[in-house]
């Protein structure tokens, strides 16, 4: 309980510092939405369990019946359901589209070509070079020799300058760098 309280204090003290630079995206109707999702499920759930403490809601008569905490969270379940319609409508109007929509009215795209850039993976092949390219330059120059023997006369700094820039050196057609 500490812990929830401390965040948000913090959150507050954050907020009362950056009002200014954070007033073109309006970020306190965005908290307040994302945050009565979970003080609604959290709360709710602590009333329910309240109740099957005291004995309010019961176990069922029946044979096979639910017992009071599957009643409970049964309960809970259903309540979370209806409120999300609710909190549905407030994240659209709270999150809108709105302001990332260009006012120039561009033409639909052909069914093709949104296929074709649905399909297209190329910008995943470079993002995989890019990332991963220089972790598996220096996988292979940790196994070989050369890179052992040069290691020790180097700090770590000028050893991992030196990988970047043999590996921009081979991987690269500009004959500059």
């Amino acid at each position: 309980m500490f812990q929830d309280l401390w965040a948000l204090y913090c959150l507050v003290i954050f907020y009362q510092a950056l009002k200014h630079e954070l007033a073109g995206i309006e970020p306190l109707p965005k908290f307040l939405c994302v945050k009565a999702v979970v003080f609604f499920s959290f709360w709710q759930g602590l009333f329910l369990d309240s109740l099957v403490f005291l004995d309010i809601i019961r176990d069922s008569k029946n044979p096979g019946g639910y017992t009071a905490e599957e009643t409970a969270e049964t309960v809970q379940n259903l309540l979370i359901c209806m409120e999300m319609f609710g909190f549905s409508i407030a994240h659209h109007i709270v999150f809108s589209y709105k302001p990332y929509v260009s006012e120039v009215e561009l033409p639909p795209p052909q069914f093709l070509t949104s296929l074709s850039h649905l399909f297209d993976i190329r910008d995943v092949r470079t993002d995989i070079r890019t990332q991963l390219g220089v972790s598996v330059h220096n996988m292979r120059q940790q196994r070989s020799p050369r890179y052992h023997e040069r290691t020790p006369l180097m700090s770590s700094e000028h050893v991992e300058m030196n990988t970047i820039k043999d590996y921009n050196k081979q991987n690269s057609n500009d004959p500059d760098i």
